[in-house]
């Protein structure tokens, strides 16, 4: 393969770990933000309203996992000769993201309005 290929493909993690330090930073947006609004409000901090800042954080984290897994398995194959294309792993992953995504939208509607 040639250096393109590889190129293409760190181009691609680094797609990856942009997206992932996205959620991260959204997440700590998040918690921060309910940190504040419990101070403005005079009232003690609950572990249930920073979930949805943590959530998000974690969703980071996974990405960050999962495209430095999929660079890896990319960088094997190119290296080998035989790179092909598997879009089933990124359907899955689509689904739980989705699924999190739902997950961390209700868990701060229940901790809005308690």
């Amino acid at each position: 393969m040639s250096a393109r290929d590889h190129l293409a493909a760190k181009r691609t993690f680094l797609a990856w770990v942009r997206t992932s330090i996205a959620l991260m930073g959204f997440g700590f947006v998040i918690a921060k933000f309910q940190i504040f609004l419990h101070v403005l409000a005079h009232q003690p901090l609950t572990s249930s309203s920073l979930l949805g800042g943590v959530i998000m954080i974690i969703m980071g984290i996974a990405t960050l996992l999962y495209g430095f897994y999929e660079y890896l398995e990319e960088e094997k194959q190119l290296t080998q000769g035989k790179f092909t294309v598997n879009n089933r792993p990124m359907i899955i992953y689509t689904t739980l993201l989705t699924a999190l995504a739902i997950g961390l939208v209700v868990s701060l509607y229940i901790s809005a309005y308690p």
